[in-house]
């Protein structure tokens, strides 16, 4: 089974796809993560993907295609996938789609998490990361200040640039306007699977394994 998964900033499609990944065997790739981890390496390639994180600016189809095709490689054919945040474009449904049948896959399903713009913002503006484990935090859960350290290590937390509230902005009408359209096209081939993402985790993981 291959699957992709959709959701705006806050929705819990990383959680959802993690839980997917367990009950069916999937290697779960979340492009946003590889771009981030690239970014705090010293490459070139990783300095131009921080250059676009810096600038909350999307990182080019070309760049996403070509990450996500050095992953492929890496998972054994007869394993399925996961594809989270790719593609995020119309220009990227093609080269993903082509990249997915030369290794004999299908894309199966698609998930789409709805969730409402404000419980987006109310989530992600809750997110923080340690500076040192760089665990993921969440105020009000793990900690109850944004001046508290981390309950993990006892490092400093922080807030990444584009979970404050001029980046959630971007963020978000960068995803109803580019990557809706791109659901709209799973919707239209017949493969979409949609849920309430308003709802605990994991009443929502229990509507997604029904529909599949």
């Amino acid at each position: 089974m291959n699957l992709i998964i959709f959701g705006p900033q806050g929705s819990g499609k990383g959680t959802q796809a993690d839980m997917l990944a367990e009950k069916f065997d999937l290697s779960h790739i979340e492009t946003g993560q590889i771009f981030r981890d690239m970014g705090r390496g010293d490459t070139e390639l990783g300095k131009i993907v921080k250059k676009f994180d810096d600038q909350k600016e999307m990182v080019p189809d070309d760049i996403t295609v070509t990450t996500l095709q050095e992953s492929l490689k890496k998972i054994s054919i007869e394993k399925g996938v996961i594809l989270d945040s790719a593609p995020r474009t119309m220009g990227q449904i093609d080269p993903v789609e082509k990249l997915m049948k030369a290794d004999g896959r299908s894309i199966d399903k698609a998930i789409y998490i709805r969730l409402p713009y404000d419980e987006s913002v109310a989530r992600i503006t809750k997110r923080y990361l340690c500076t040192i484990c760089l665990n993921h935090i969440v105020l009000g859960k793990h900690i109850q200040s944004q001046h508290d350290i981390c309950p993990i290590c006892g490092g400093l937390i922080t807030q990444r640039g584009d979970d404050t509230p001029d980046g959630i902005a971007k963020r978000l009408k960068t995803f109803y306007e580019v990557t809706v359209p791109v659901i709209n096209h799973y919707r239209d081939k017949g493969i979409l699977i949609e849920v309430d993402g308003n709802r605990p985790m994991e009443e929502v993981f229990e509507d997604i394994i029904r529909q599949i």
